[in-house]
């Protein structure tokens, strides 16, 4: 089972699956180019909360402005080290939630690095991407 929800997590997070159109003049925005999609230079990661240490809860958003805009996901990478600069977890995640509960509290955490795999962030309400330019990324120390 582990596998198969792993599986479609890459699936989801790489954008492999197609969206399903259902107004016969609307483009498909997998196809065009990505000079051509909707671009945003200015959306960037948002830190909510955090307290890794004591629950292993980490919220994030996509912000514009230090606002958080609900509507809008990507999937990312979160990697988390101790002091000594060691990595200490790694995990995907899909951004079907931007509120992640680790499988355990994480003691040791002193630094994460949250970084998008896709230079682009998705629109929840309509599937739509918008170009980011290079992927949304977000570095914070925990205290």
């Amino acid at each position: 089972m582990k596998h198969v929800l792993f599986a479609l997590a890459m699936t989801v997070a790489f954008g492999a699956l197609g969206q399903a159109r259902t107004a016969p003049a609307a483009a498909s925005n997998a196809s065009r180019p990505a000079e051509a999609l909707p671009q945003d230079l200015s959306l960037e990661l948002g830190l909510r909360s955090e307290a890794i240490k004591e629950a292993g809860i980490l919220r994030l958003c996509v912000a514009k402005n230090g606002q958080c805009i609900e509507n809008l996901t990507l999937g990312f990478t979160v990697r988390v080290y101790d002091a000594k600069g060691t990595e200490i977890w790694n995990s995907i995640w899909t951004g079907r939630s931007l509120d992640l509960q680790f499988k355990k509290p994480l003691p040791n955490a002193h630094r994460v690095v949250v970084k998008a795999v896709n230079a682009q962030v998705v629109n929840k309400l309509s599937g739509n991407p918008i170009s980011t330019g290079k992927p949304l990324e977000l570095e914070f120390w925990v205290e």
